[in-house]
C-alpha cells in the first residue's frame, strides 16, 4: 500500500518556510538558493536540500573548491527506462509527487540509478549500453533505470563539476525517496547506485544525505573507477565510503594508490596499465583525463559482466604481486577471500558473512586478470610447475627462459597461450614455480601443451658441456587449479621426456603436451 502522498517532503518544506520567514519565493529559495553565514563559515542554501559550507573539510589545501551550483543551473532531468518506456524514457519531475504513478516503477523490483562522471558534452556512450543490459538481464521485467542527466551543467571546469555534485547528490537522494514514498517501497535493499568517476562520488552523497535527512539507508552502490583528484586521501564524508550503503564495491581501473573504500573493492589487472590499452592509448587523453582508456575500462567491465553472465571471480590478496605468485588462490582460507565480479558481488559477500566463512564482516582487496577485447570475462588458472630433481636433470642443471601454457577442456577448447611470468626466469632442478594466469574457460582441463621460450641471458653462462647440448628443462609434472571449477589435476610429460628447444637459436620449443593418463 502505498504511503499518504509525499508527506515527508511536505514535511520538510514546511520546516524550512517556518526558518526562513524572510523568503516569499519558495521556488526562488530552493532552486537558486540563498546565502547564510551559520558558525563562521559562508554557506550555499537551497531549501530542502541543505546548506552547502566550504569550510573543512570541504575545501582544504588539496581541495581548492567553489561553491556548488543551484538546482535551477544544474538542470538536472533524471530519464526512467523500464519494460514500459525501454528506448523513449520518461522523467521524473521531483516537483510533483503525484506523477511518480505514471513512470511504471515496481515497487519489488530493482531500481537502478546511474551517474557519469565529467564530461565536456553529451552522455557518455557506456550509460546507454548499460541501461540496455540492464533491461535485458531483467528476467521478470519489473526493474527500472534511472540515469541522472546533468549534462547541460558540464561545460565548466572540472573543479566546478567536483563542487556541483554535491548538490546533484542531494536532488537524487530527494528524487529517491519520493519513489520510496508514493510506491510504497518496504526499503532502499533493492536500490542500486552506479557512478563512474566523479559520479561514483555523486552517489556517496546520494547516500550521505538519504541518511542525513530521512534515516534511510541505501542498498548497494558501485563506484566505478571513483575520481582521485581532490578526492583521494579525503574526509569520508567528502568521497565515496562504504557507510554509503549496506554494500559498497569499486572497481579500480586507474589506480594511482591502492586506498580501499568500499567493502570490497576489485582491481582489475592490478588496478591499473589495462590489456588493450596500449601506452600511446594510455597518454592520449581525448579531452580530459577522465576519458582515458584505463579510465574507462571499470564500465565496460561491468557491463561485460551482465551482459555475457560472466561467472568472473576475484580473489582478496595484499598485492597485486601475492595474486600472480599464486599466495592467494586458495579460495576463503587464511581470509583470501573469493567474491564474484558483478551484479552478484554483493550476495556473494553477504554469503561469505552468512555462511560463517568471514567471521567479521570488512574490507576486501580483490584482484583478477581480464582480457583486452571486449570478451573480458577470464578463467583464472594456477599453475605450478615441477622441475625433477632426478638425475638427469640435476645432471644438466638449470636453464633460463619464458614458458607458457595452453589448456584444452573435455571438448577440444582452448583457453588460448597464457605467459607464466613477464620476464624470463632460471628453472633450476628440484624447484617448482608458481603463477596465476587467465584465459577462456574451457571447463574440467584434460590436457596440457607447454611451450618454452628459451633465452640466452648476459649474467647466466651455460656449462661447458651444456653448450654442446640442446637447451632442455625436464619438467616432472604440471599441477593445473581451476579457480571457476573449483578442481585440480595433475599432468606428466610422455615417459618423462624434457621440454627442449630445437638449439640455441630457435626462441620456442616445439610444443610439448602434458597429460593425466601420463603420470601413471
Amino acid at each position: 500500500m502505498a504511503v499518504a502522498s509525499h508527506s515527508g517532503f511536505m514535511l520538510q518544506t514546511m520546516l524550512f518556510m517556518v526558518n526562513h520567514p524572510w523568503n516569499n519565493s519558495l521556488h526562488r529559495t530552493i532552486h537558486s538558493g540563498t546565502t547564510s553565514t551559520s558558525f563562521n563559515e559562508e554557506s550555499r542554501c537551497y531549501g530542502v536540500y541543505g546548506c552547502f559550507s566550504l569550510g573543512y573539510p570541504w575545501v582544504d589545501e588539496t581541495r581548492p573548491m567553489v561553491y556548488p551550483r543551484s538546482p535551477d543551473q544544474l538542470n538536472i532531468r533524471f530519464p526512467v527506462y523500464n519494460k514500459y518506456a525501454p528506448y523513449t524514457p520518461k522523467y521524473v519531475d521531483v516537483d510533483d509527487p503525484d506523477g511518480v504513478q505514471q513512470l511504471g516503477i515496481d515497487r519489488k523490483g530493482w531500481l537502478y540509478v546511474i551517474a557519469q562522471g565529467h564530461i565536456t558534452s553529451g552522455t557518455e556512450p557506456w550509460v546507454q549500453r548499460l541501461v540496455n543490459t540492464l533491461l535485458q538481464n531483467d528476467l521478470h521485467g519489473t526493474s527500472s533505470i534511472i540515469t541522472v542527466d546533468w549534462r547541460k551543467a558540464s561545460t565548466l571546469g572540472y573543479t566546478q563539476h567536483a563542487s556541483d555534485v554535491r548538490v546533484v547528490g542531494a536532488i537524487t537522494a530527494h528524487m529517491i525517496h519520493m519513489i520510496y514514498e508514493e510506491t510504497g517501497m518496504p526499503n532502499l535493499d533493492k536500490v542500486h547506485l552506479l557512478g563512474h568517476s566523479v559520479g561514483a562520488h555523486l552517489c556517496g552523497y546520494v547516500g550521505y544525505h538519504l541518511q542525513k535527512d530521512f534515516g534511510l539507508q541505501l542498498g548497494r552502490i558501485t563506484g566505478m573507477d571513483p575520481a582521485e583528484e581532490m578526492f583521494f586521501g579525503a574526509d569520508p564524508i567528502v568521497r565515496l565510503d562504504n557507510s554509503d550503503a549496506k554494500f559498497v564495491d569499486v572497481i579500480h581501473g586507474r589506480a594511482e594508490i591502492y586506498q580501499s573504500i568500499g567493502h570490497v573493492d576489485f582491481y582489475p589487472n592490478g588496478g591499473h596499465d589495462q590489456p588493450g590499452c596500449n601506452e600511446s592509448m594510455r597518454d592520449h587523453i581525448y579531452q580530459n583525463q577522465d576519458r582515458s582508456c584505463d579510465h574507462m575500462r571499470s564500465p565496460d567491465l561491468f557491463i561485460n559482466a551482465v551482459r555475457r553472465n560472466c561467472s568472473a571471480v576475484a580473489i582478496g590478496c595484499q598485492s597485486f604481486e601475492q595474486f600472480l605468485a599464486g599466495d592467494c588462490f586458495e579460495c576463503n582460507e587464511d581470509g583470501h577471500y573469493c567474491i564474484d565480479f558483478g551484479l552478484n558481488a554483493w550476495s556473494s559477500y553477504r554469503g561469505l558473512i552468512e555462511n560463517g566463512v568471514m567471521t567479521v564482516p570488512g574490507q576486501v582487496r580483490a584482484f583478477m586478470i581480464t582480457g583486452e577485447d571486449e570478451s573480458y570475462c577470464r578463467n583464472h588458472f594456477r599453475v605450478t610447475l615441477h622441475v625433477s630433481d632426478g638425475e638427469e636433470s640435476l645432471v644438466h642443471g638449470g636453464e633460463i627462459g619464458k614458458l607458457a601454457v595452453e589448456i584444452i577442456g573435455k571438448h577440444r577448447n582452448h583457453s588460448g597461450l597464457m605467459d607464466l611470468s613477464k620476464n624470463p626466469l632460471y628453472f633450476e632442478p628440484g624447484r617448482s614455480y608458481s603463477s596465476v594466469v587467465a584465459g577462456k574457460d574451457v571447463g574440467i582441463p584434460k590436457r596440457v601443451l607447454l611451450n618454452w621460450e628459451y633465452k640466452k641471458h648476459p649474467g647466466y653462462s651455460r656449462k661447458n658441456w651444456q653448450v654442446t647440448r640442446t637447451p632442455r628443462i625436464y619438467v616432472d609434472h604440471i599441477l593445473v587449479q581451476s579457480l571457476g571449477h573449483r578442481a585440480w589435476q595433475k599432468f606428466c610429460p610422455p615417459n618423462r621426456e624434457p621440454v627442449k628447444a630445437v638449439n640455441e637459436d630457435y626462441v620456442r620449443s616445439p610444443v610439448n603436451e602434458f597429460r593425466e593418463e601420463y603420470c601413471r
